[in-house]
C-alpha cells in the first residue's frame, strides 16, 4: 500500500512538471513573419528566405464599408476609417514587436455627434504565434504602453483609455484583423461616464503580403 501511495505521488509530480513545462514553452514560442505557411515537421517553422527581416513594416486599414465600433459608458462611438502601421523590432522574438509609427482612427461619431478617437501614445504592438490547442499560422495581438484619448467634441466629454488584448491576426495570402477587446479606463474630465469600454472592428492587412504567422 505504501508503494503504491509513493507511486501515486511520484505520477502525479512528474505530471505537474509536465504540465508546467507544456505552459512555459506555449508561453515561451518565438514568433516570426513568413511569406508562406510552410510546416517542416508538422510545425509552422519559418525557414530561410522565407522569413521577413526585421524593420518589415506591418500595414493594415479597416475594411471598406465597415467600421470600428466602440461602445463606451458615454455612448457608442463609431469610425469610418482606421489605419495601424509599424515596424518589427525583429525577425523572430518572444513575442515580436511592432513600433507603432502611426495609430489612427477618422470620421468617427456617436449618434451625430462628431467624435476625436486618437491613440496619444501609440506603444508598440505585440505578436504571438497561437498554439494551442493546435498549432495555427494565426497570432494574438496585444498593445503595449499604448493610451487612448476619446473626445466627444460638442459636449466636451474626454475619457482615456488603457488597450491591452486586441484581437488577431489570421494568416493569409492577405492577412487580416479581427479587432476585439477591452478597453480599461484609466481617467476623464467631469463630463465623462467613468467605467471600462470595448472596440471591434476587420482590418485587412496590406503590408506585407502574403503574411503567416510562424515560429
Amino acid at each position: 500500500m505504501k508503494k503504491l501511495k509513493t507511486f501515486a505521488l511520484a505520477a502525479a509530480a512528474v505530471a505537474v512538471l509536465a504540465s508546467a513545462f507544456g505552459a512555459a514553452s506555449a508561453v515561451a514560442t518565438p514568433t516570426s513573419l513568413c511569406k508562406a505557411p510552410t510546416t517542416p515537421g508538422g510545425l509552422p517553422i519559418c525557414e530561410g528566405a522565407h522569413l521577413y527581416p526585421a524593420g518589415t513594416t506591418i500595414h493594415a486599414h479597416l475594411e471598406g464599408g465597415t467600421r470600428l465600433v466602440i461602445p463606451t459608458p458615454n455612448g457608442v462611438v463609431e469610425c469610418k476609417t482606421s489605419t495601424i502601421d509599424g515596424n518589427t523590432e525583429q525577425a523572430t522574438a518572444k513575442p515580436l514587436g511592432v513600433f507603432i509609427n502611426m495609430l489612427n482612427f477618422g470620421e468617427c461619431e456617436d449618434a451625430g455627434e462628431p467624435v476625436d478617437v486618437e491613440a496619444v501614445k501609440p506603444g508598440t504592438l505585440d505578436i504571438e504565434i497561437i498554439d494551442l490547442p493546435v498549432w495555427t499560422h494565426n497570432g494574438t495581438l496585444t498593445l503595449t504602453g499604448t493610451e487612448i484619448r476619446v473626445l466627444w467634441t460638442l459636449s466636451g466629454d474626454e475619457c482615456f483609455y488603457d488597450p491591452a488584448d486586441i484581437g488577431t491576426l489570421t494568416g493569409g495570402a492577405m492577412a487580416t484583423i479581427d479587432w476585439n477587446g477591452p478597453l480599461t479606463y484609466t481617467k476623464g474630465n467631469l463630463g465623462c461616464v467613468p467605467g471600462n469600454a470595448n472596440w471591434n472592428g476587420a482590418y485587412t492587412v496590406t503590408q506585407p503580403e502574403p503574411l503567416w504567422v510562424s515560429m
